[in-house]
């Protein structure tokens, strides 16, 4: 895939962390973040539809991960992740709001971001991550529980980080695998992922045990995670992810106040946005609408 030409690389002081961040095209500003184990080049296919339609694309390093900084609060957690966001957007569109992408992590982020600041954002678009208050009672279903046995391995300090970054990372090879089972990711792309990981291992599993901290369980992160989206919204899928099931989709329109539309993409997995950008783009840019 050829690259996109970076117009700005970034680093922003958003206080606790200093984020980089990528910036391509002019025009109003498309935030897009993340997941794991990605990095920001996750939305390489979306950038030159984008920009050619007139968008400025905007796509952060997460918090944790290199080049950006390790926070100096050790957080993160739904909430720290949602305020990098709409720090971003303060940041970067100061007087207009701003259309929200986030795949996997990044999902979590824009779920918790408009629910902090939603007159920042006009549209949200989640990838492979429905709704938490959809989500969280079909967890337990046993076909999702095998798909999510690296959460609970992850949880175990000092192992999981040995494990993941044993074999030269072979874990996150196997992930991408497992969870797009239809796709092969370049050795240069996973290369580069690992690059981004391998000297942060701890910051990057925190993301995982964050969900058992005090907040994620009875505060703020909770709260806001389970808050009813009021941002006009799509979400898009792959029928064939082996992370998140695409039954986690079903009856998740009742959380978004302002309507939302959920696509199921055929023969795609959980990097669907990079499995299939030719049905994916199109059906994002047609949401985003003119700039």
């Amino acid at each position: 895939m050829a690259e996109t030409k970076t117009l700005e690389t970034k680093t922003l002081d958003l206080g606790d962390v200093e984020l980089s961040c990528t910036v391509h095209g002019d025009g109003p500003l498309v935030l897009c973040a993340h997941g794991f184990p990605d990095d920001a080049r996750s939305f390489r296919a979306q950038i030159d539809p984008l920009v050619a339609r007139g968008f400025r694309v905007a796509c952060p390093t997460m918090r944790g991960y290199a080049p950006s900084g390790i926070p100096k609060s050790r957080r993160y957690d739904a909430e720290a992740l949602g305020r990098d966001l709409v720090a971003l957007a303060d940041r970067l569109s100061p007087g207009s709001p701003v259309r929200l992408v986030g795949h996997d992590w990044g999902a979590i982020a824009a779920y918790a971001a408009t629910a902090l600041a939603p007159a920042r954002f006009s549209h949200l678009v989640t990838i492979a991550v429905p709704h938490l208050r959809a989500t969280l009672p079909k967890l337990a279903l046993p076909a999702q529980l095998r798909r999510s046995w690296y959460t609970a391995y992850f949880q175990l300090r000092g192992i999981a980080e040995r494990g993941l970054a044993k074999n030269d990372f072979a874990l996150i090879d196997r992930l991408w695998r497992d969870w797009s089972p239809g796709y092969t990711a370049s050795r240069e792309d996973l290369d580069r992922i690992k690059a981004g990981i391998a000297p942060r291992v701890t910051e990057v599993i925190a993301y995982y045990r964050a969900f058992f901290t005090p907040s994620a369980l009875f505060g703020e992160a909770r709260r806001l995670l389970l808050e009813k989206t009021t941002v006009p919204a799509i979400h898009i899928h792959g029928e064939d992810d082996g992370c998140v099931g695409v039954e986690l989709t079903r009856d998740i329109e009742r959380h978004f106040l302002a309507g939302i539309r959920v696509h199921t993409i055929p023969r795609a997995g959980h990097f669907v946005h990079l499995e299939r950008p030719e049905i994916v783009n199109p059906i994002l840019l047609d949401f985003l609408g003119a700039p």
